[in-house]
Order: C-alpha cells, then structure tokens, then sequence
C-alpha cells in the first residue's frame, strides 16, 4: 500500500466510530451561547417574543424530547446597568429558602414538582428542578414525559434550560439534561 493510502485509512479507522464535537452556537446580541454535548445539536429556535433568544439542543431525529435553551432580558433597552443587582446579590438570594419557594410557587401553576436543588455553573447560582406536567383541561395528555429545568439570574437576565424526556428512561437522560446545561454560557 502506498503511504499515502496508508495515511487514508488511518485517517479513516480513527474517524470511524468517533463522535465528532457539536458545533456550538452564540447569539451576538445577548451573547447567549451553547456547546452541546457530544450526540446533541443546537439550533436558533422560534420562541415567545419574551424572550431575546432561544435554541433548542437535541439529539439527532429528536423532535418532542430535547432542550431548550431561553434567554428572557432582565432590563428594558436603555435603562441604567448600575441599577441591576450585582451577581454576588443574585446568588446570595438563590442560595436562601425563599429562592426555592418561589421557584416551586411559580413551577407549580404548571407542573407537580418533584426536587428543587441548587444549580452552581460558572459562577452563578441557581435551581435544578425534576417535575411533571399538570394535566390542563382540553390539552392532550403529557402524563409519559418528565422535565428537568434549570434557572439561572445574571444582572443581564434569566437563562433557562427546559429538558423533556420519556418517564421511563428520564432517570438515564438525567445527566443528559444536566451536560445540556452545563454547556450553556449565560449572558452576564
């Protein structure tokens, strides 16, 4: 074999079977940004106008299940910085009972709440939440998905990860959820 076939198929034999890294994705006007994790893509997602930026990570062929990745701006355009809350603030509140009543208070209109636990990444304190949808009347039942959310402040705004996977294999796609969110770079 010539050594430049030879070069092919080493090339080739190494290349075979190896995941190559997910492309990573940025929003320039926020500076929201994701590395998916090996096996998930990340895309620039339609979203509610809330929120300045949204992407949704998934597997390759997922399409009920997977993240999404949303940043809702804390600060109208054109008002003064200085007046946000410092991070240090920020996280001192999160680390308090309080934070995680009123992440369950607010979780609860809309899902049966299993755990809230801290979230540290980066340098930011948040919430990890596991929780079920509540049945709504006339909406089809979503009684065979789980979530696992994530909240993260920063004087610029909230991130939030939202993660939807099966019931019956949540608990293997848990730490999933979790890479998903801790490739996530919030705005600060």
């Amino acid at each position: 074999m010539s050594p430049k076939g030879l070069v092919t198929l080493v090339m080739a034999s190494l290349l075979h079977g190896v995941a190559l890294a997910a492309e990573p994705v940025r929003d320039a006007p926020t500076g929201l940004s994701v590395q998916p994790p090996d096996g998930y893509e990340a895309r620039k997602a339609e979203g509610d106008p809330r929120y300045a930026a949204v992407y949704a990570v998934q597997k390759k062929g997922e399409v009920e299940t997977g993240c999404k990745i949303a940043f809702q701006a804390s600060q109208a355009p054109g008002s003064d910085p200085a007046e946000a809350l410092s991070q240090a603030d920020i996280n001192d509140f999160t680390r308090k009972k309080e934070w995680t009543d009123l992440i369950r208070a607010t979780l609860a209109l809309r899902y049966d709440v299993s755990t809230v636990e801290p979230f540290e990444h980066q340098g930011l304190m948040g919430a990890a939440v596991v929780a079920d949808f509540k049945p709504i009347e006339g909406e089809p039942q979503t009684t065979e998905v789980r979530s696992y959310l994530v909240v993260l402040d920063t004087p610029k705004g909230r991130t939030t990860i939202v993660c939807v996977g099966d019931k019956k294999s949540f608990a293997g796609r848990k730490a999933e959820f979790e890479a998903v969110a801790r490739s996530v770079t919030p705005p600060k």
